[in-house]
Formats: C-alpha cells, sequence, structure tokens
C-alpha cells in the first residue's frame, strides 16, 4: 500500500478570493487519487470548535492558533490537510508556519483584488460590513496584510477556478510526489537529478545564527539540527570583493588578481579601476557543473555585472550600473522581473548613509521580501541543477543598526527604538529561508553561506594623514579641507609610500623601475616594506595608547599575485577601525566615519550551514559541528555534491568530506580547465563598466564604505 506523507497546504486572501471553492475543488481531486486528505475552512470550524470565538484581535488570533493546532494534528496523522483561512496578520501565518517542519508546509496566498471579491460576494457580507452592519470585517474596516512569505501566489482575481486549482495542483505535484495521479507514481521512477541551492547572506556573523540566538530562528536551526556547521573564515581582506568571487572559484584573491572592489590597474599612479565580473578569468562552480550537463539559476551574486551567456538564469548581483537593461541573462528577463514579483525588484538600496533609519529599514524589508519572492518563482517555474541566490539586506542592516543592537558599541543606548530591529529582522529572514526549503525535494543539499562577518566599528584610522605624520608621504601642498588624495596632489619625487581607505588599509610603496617616479631602490624593498610594516603594527592614538594593528604581506598569505597587488594589507585594531585615505583634515584617529554614518566593519569569520533535504525530512540528525572551514572550501563542497571532479588548482578542501557519503561519480568525466596561468600578464580591471559607469559606480561604493 502506498505510504502518504503528512502535510498541510494554509490558503490565504481576503473573503471571496477563492479559498473555500478552490479547495474544495482540491479536496476532491486528491481523494481521487487516494490521498487522505481533510479540508479546514474558517465558516465550518466557527460553527463547531470555534463557536465561542468573536471577531476581536485577540479572537481572531485564537481562531487561527487553534485552526493551526488541528492542521498540525491531522498532519502528524498523516493527513494531507487543506486549510482555507483568511488570517490577515502577518505575525499570524508566520505562528501557523512555526508550528511545522519546513518540509510539510506550504502557504498559497489567493490574491485577489477587493472590488473582485465584492462581486463575487454570494452572501451580501461586503455590503454589509459598508454599511456598518458587520464590524471588523477584513479588508473594509479590519486590515489585510499582504502575506511577505507565501510559498505560492494565485491571481484568482485574473483566472478561472479550474485555472487556478490546476496552477495550485501543478505546484503541489512537483512539491509532494505521493500527491501525483497513481498512474504517474506507478511509472518506474528516474533518479532524480542532484540539486544544490546555495543561500548567500552576506556579512553574516556567527553570532547572529549560531548559539543561543539560533533558537528564535527555526529554520536555520533545523539546518543545523540536521546538517553540518561552523565558521567559515573569509578571504584577506574579508570585503564582498572578493570574497564571494573567491567563494566561487575556490581562487585566492591574489590569484584572482582581486584586492578589493577597486584595484590598479597598472603601476603608474591613475585612479583604480572598479573591479566587475570580466575580472573574474578563473572558471566559476556553475561553469563547472554546467560542463558537466547541469543548469544554474544565479541571483543577486556579486561580481556576476555585466552578465554573460550560460546554460540557465542570471539576476546580477548589486553594484549594477542605474537604468541599466542588461543585467540579466536572458536579457529580456529584466522587463519581466516586476511581474514576478509585484513591484519594482531591488538590486540593493539608494541612498544607504540615510539618517532616516525608519525609511531605510522600510526598504530593506521590500528588498528582501522581493528577492525572496524572486527565488521562489525561479524555484517552481524554471529547470535548475545548481541555484545560487545572495541577499546583502543583510550587510546593510548591520551597518546601519548595529550600534542600536549590540551593548558592546560606544554609541549604543539602552531602550532605543531600534535595540531588536536586528533580531526581528533576522526572524523575517528566517521564514523566508523556510518558504525556500518548502519547495525543494528530497535530493537537494542546502547550504547557507556567508562571505563575512561583522564586527563593531570603534573609529577610523586615517592612512595618508598618518603617512604624511611620519614622512613616508609627501604632498605639493596644503589641501583647502578634507579631499581624497589624487595623483596631482602628492610629490612623487619624495613620496615612498601611499594608502587607500575603506573598511581596511590598502599601502602601496613608490618603487624606481615599477612606479613612474619611484625613489625606493628595488635592492632596498624589502628593508623598506619590513620597516612600514612594523611601524604600522603599533601605532599610537592621540592620547598616546599603541593601537595594534595586523599588517600582511601580499607575497606570504596568497598563493599567488596576479595583476597589481598592495605591498601591505592593514587592518587597523584588528578591523575594529575602518581605514580614511582623504587628506586636508590633519587629524589621524576619529571616533566616527568619513563617509556618513556607519556603526560595524567587516570580521574574518563568516558562517556555513550544510543539509540535505532527506536527512532533514526523515529525521536524521547530525547536528555536526566543523572547525577550520575556509571560503576557498566552497566550492569543492559544491562540486562533490554533483559528483563532479574537483579540478586540480583549486586551493580549498571538501568540507566534511570524512562524514558524508559522496553521490555517484557522474557516468561521462569531464575535461575541466584549469582557469588563467598563475604567471599571467596584469589584465586591465572594470572592463565591463563604461567611463561614466565607473563613475557612478565609485560613487555608489564611497557611499559604501568601501572607499
Amino acid at each position: 500500500m502506498k505510504r502518504h506523507h503528512g502535510k498541510t497546504i494554509w490558503f490565504t486572501g481576503l473573503s471571496g478570493s477563492g479559498k473555500s471553492t478552490i479547495s474544495s475543488r482540491l479536496e476532491t481531486i486528491l481523494e481521487s487519487r487516494g490521498v487522505p486528505v481533510v479540508l479546514l475552512d474558517g465558516d465550518l470550524l466557527r460553527s463547531g470548535l470555534n463557536r465561542d470565538l468573536g471577531f476581536s484581535a485577540k479572537d481572531r488570533a485564537e481562531n487561527i492558533r487553534r485552526a493551526g493546532e488541528t492542521a498540525k494534528i491531522l498532519s502528524d496523522a498523516g493527513h494531507t490537510v487543506l486549510a482555507a483561512f483568511i488570517t490577515p496578520m502577518e505575525a499570524l501565518r508566520q505562528a501557523v508556519r512555526g508550528l511545522f517542519n519546513p518540509g510539510t508546509f506550504v502557504e498559497v496566498f489567493l490574491s485577489c483584488p477587493i472590488s473582485v471579491c465584492e462581486q463575487r460576494d454570494p452572501k451580501g457580507l461586503y455590503s454589509l460590513a459598508r454599511s456598518g452592519k458587520i464590524p471588523e470585517f477584513t479588508g473594509i474596516s479590519s486590515p489585510f496584510e499582504p502575506p511577505v512569505n507565501s510559498d505560492l501566489v494565485v491571481p484568482t482575481g485574473e483566472q478561472t477556478l479550474e485555472e487556478s486549482a490546476g496552477c495550485i495542483l501543478d505546484f503541489l505535484e512537483k512539491r509532494f510526489s505521493d500527491l501525483r495521479p497513481l498512474s504517474i507514481q506507478a511509472r518506474p521512477r528516474r533518479s532524480r537529478e542532484k540539486r544544490v541551492l546555495v543561500i548567500g547572506l552576506d556579512s553574516v556573523p556567527p553570532s547572529l545564527v549560531f548559539g543561543d540566538a539560533g533558537k528564535s530562528l527555526p529554520n536555520l536551526s533545523a539546518l543545523v539540527d540536521h546538517g553540518m556547521s561552523g565558521t567559515l573564515k573569509s578571504t584577506d581582506p574579508p570585503i564582498t570583493v572578493p570574497a564571494w568571487s573567491t567563494m566561487t572559484t575556490g581562487k585566492d584573491p591574489g590569484e584572482l588578481g582581486l584586492y578589493g572592489f577597486r584595484n590598479r590597474t597598472s603601476h603608474d599612479y591613475s585612479e583604480m579601476g572598479i573591479a566587475d565580473a570580466t575580472d573574474v578569468e578563473a572558471p566559476r562552480v556553475w561553469d563547472y557543473l554546467e560542463k558537466a550537463g547541469n543548469q544554474s539559476i544565479l541571483v543577486g551574486i556579486p561580481q556576476t555585472y555585466p552578465p554573460r551567456p550560460h546554460n540557465g538564469i542570471t539576476v546580477c548581483g548589486p553594484f549594477i550600473p542605474e537604468h541599466s537593461s542588461t543585467f540579466t541573462f536572458p536579457a529580456d528577463l529584466g522587463e519581466k522581473l516586476g511581474g514576478f514579483i509585484g513591484g519594482d525588484y531591488f538590486h540593493d538600496l539608494k541612498d544607504f548613509r540615510t539618517r532616516d533609519r525608519a525609511r531605510l529599514l522600510d526598504d530593506l524589508h521590500v528588498m528582501v521580501e522581493r528577492r525572496f519572492r524572486l527565488v521562489r518563482h525561479f524555484l517552481v517555474h524554471r529547470p535548475w541543477n545548481f541555484f545560487m541566490m545572495v541577499e546583502m539586506a543583510t550587510d546593510r542592516l548591520h551597518h546601519a543598526f548595529w550600534r542600536y543592537a549590540n551593548p558592546d558599541h560606544h554609541l549604543y543606548e539602552a531602550g532605543n527604538p531600534f535595540e531588536n530591529v536586528i533580531s526581528d529582522f533576522y526572524s523575517r529572514l528566517d521564514a523566508y529561508i523556510g518558504s525556500l526549503l518548502a519547495l525543494l525535494n528530497d535530493d537537494t543539499t542546502v547550504m547557507v553561506v556567508s562571505d563575512h562577518g561583522t564586527r563593531t566599528m570603534k573609529g577610523s584610522v586615517g592612512i595618508n594623514e598618518w603617512l604624511l605624520d611620519n614622512g613616508f608621504l609627501v604632498l605639493q601642498r596644503q589641501p583647502d579641507g578634507e579631499q581624497p588624495l589624487s595623483h596631482d596632489l602628492v610629490d612623487w619625487s619624495r613620496t615612498v609610500a601611499w594608502g587607500e581607505g575603506g573598511y581596511y588599509a590598502r599601502v602601496f610603496l613608490n618603487v624606481k623601475g615599477r612606479e613612474p617616479q619611484g625613489t625606493i631602490e628595488p635592492t632596498e624593498l624589502t628593508t623598506v616594506k619590513n620597516r612600514l610594516a612594523e611601524r604600522l603594527r603599533r601605532i599610537s592614538d592621540r592620547n598616546g595608547t599603541v593601537v595594534q594593528n595586523v599588517v600582511l604581506k601580499p607575497e606570504e598569505i596568497y598563493r599567488d599575485c596576479r595583476r597589481v597587488p598592495p605591498d601591505l594589507i592593514v587592518y587597523f585594531d584588528g578591523l575594529n577601525r575602518r581605514s580614511v585615505g582623504t587628506v586636508g583634515l590633519g587629524e589621524i584617529f576619529r571616533t566616527g566615519n568619513d563617509t556618513g554614518p556607519d556603526d560595524a566593519n567587516h570580521d574574518a569569520d563568516g558562517i556555513f550551514i550544510m543539509a540535505r533535504m532527506s536527512d532533514l525530512r526523515n529525521g536524521v540528525r547530525m547536528t555536526r559541528g566543523i572547525e577550520g572551514a575556509s571560503i576557498m572550501d566552497v566550492t569543492p563542497t559544491i562540486l562533490r555534491e554533483f559528483g563532479v571532479p574537483v579540478p586540480e588548482g583549486l586551493g580549498g578542501k571538501i568540507i566534511g568530506a570524512e562524514g558524508l557519503e559522496c553521490p555517484a561519480e557522474k557516468d561521462s568525466k569531464i575535461v575541466v580547465p584549469a582557469g588563467p596561468e598563475s604567471c599571467s600578464p596584469p589584465a586591465g580591471t572594470g572592463c565591463g563598466y563604461s567611463a561614466e559607469e565607473q563613475e557612478i559606480i565609485k560613487k555608489r561604493l564611497a557611499e559604501l564604505g568601501y572607499i
């Protein structure tokens, strides 16, 4: 006898949107297939189990609570529950979702304009409500909050009953194999293709996900409990670019020749070029997978602009020139995104350095809600084997609100109105992640990763002001106020070193025969570099306190140094302070930031979580901690999940290789390109952006604190 697994399909929408009619139609279809199905209707429950409840906010919440608990009992007993309830508030919907394991619950929003609902109203309830005869009527005198986390949105106002029911049935059959017609179930089952979903969360530190923090994040905790997890060491430097490109290539920043968002294009004194997708010359993980016959969907991944043709879909990540119409592959996909998500698609936030925190928070919520809605659409409606998304909202959240939520921040004030903003945001983010898990089949491996962590920013250090004070940098004239260090301002004939600002400092040496007006003899380069590094490690602040800085030499930390690396990388106060590259202020230490409000800096440790949906749904608990994982390990680990050989030359290892059974190798071996030669000549950067676009992106990077 076929075994059916319990599940709940929760229908939400206005009165008249079709909940009862559609769920009743689906009940008939599923019963004909031998599915043990139970229909829970709001009107029916109010005439029985919930007849003691009215329509106050308290009673409405209790009505939904009882309905959810009833659905849970029936679902646990093996029934497929069709629950049709208005469920007007998002908090109520999230509370219901929280009752269920991610793999046993889906929320379907029947989206229908209130005007259409009124036209369909056979009982005349809307008319009575408008005349005041029915108080607290949803949509008229009581609010209905549009869902932000539905697994499926069905526009019932634009479809017939059969069209809507068919759309939902198609979705449920893809999601739950035991709901398919018996004739299909009886056919010999082809082995399902392996899938991997990577959920990237920019800037997420372990402290906000693991330990006590994880107790309020049921979906992430479920992945931790049924898989493996731990900290993920970021790149040096721990910056969005190059970190995501290292994660997706298995190559360190030196091998990629990418040392930040901006990079020197030659050894002259011209401005740096803006990094884009054309600068990533090594194969990405999806290149290897697609060569093995897989399809990829890529959403929001940094340094994927401009998009390139491949076997799948790309919606480029942040740092896209404003008004660009070429940010997707296929190119015509961009104009369709709004229709998929019910509004404009946000690549990133504008005016991020605003002091209007309330508006910024609203924008963050809209951005993340629409990104996840787009991802859900692609998960269901487009073919894929490998799916990777990156959400930038977490990074923007931390930079804007870290001071309000962390008592260790010097600007923290207890009881401030934004004290719970970060924890509340993460709770909603966890629910979004749960909505993705509900759409995955058992052959899917889920990874949740971040490119780096976050820590409190105590202030900033003027790298060029320090170099000026200590005689390493000489200017032609004293600036009239604070300004960026420009090449025409520097007396290169007397300058030894200059620096760049950002979340860390880059220091460049002026070497004879390498730079146009070099002052350091090549034979003295090592001596000068060591002397400068030692001075930078111990800088005294205005009170005479020694600030312990971390100074790195690229040739010692990278396997190769392509293009034009910095001579030194400096983490001021171990990344507790950012670097300021301007001159003219005459001040080395600041308590604030030079580019506008910013409460946080980047940190070295991100997160790594990996679980297989089959283990999650079958209750196989691993709860396995990992140690020593690096961001370079992610690409080899993904390839292993597909049984694709890991190419020679990658710097990472397979995370948890000794603890997971390896999927079967592909029948056909593939030839994997090794990528660019390590001794390739320097290549120009930023050729994907026009000169005008580079200026726009440069301004954007300054606003975000990367310059």
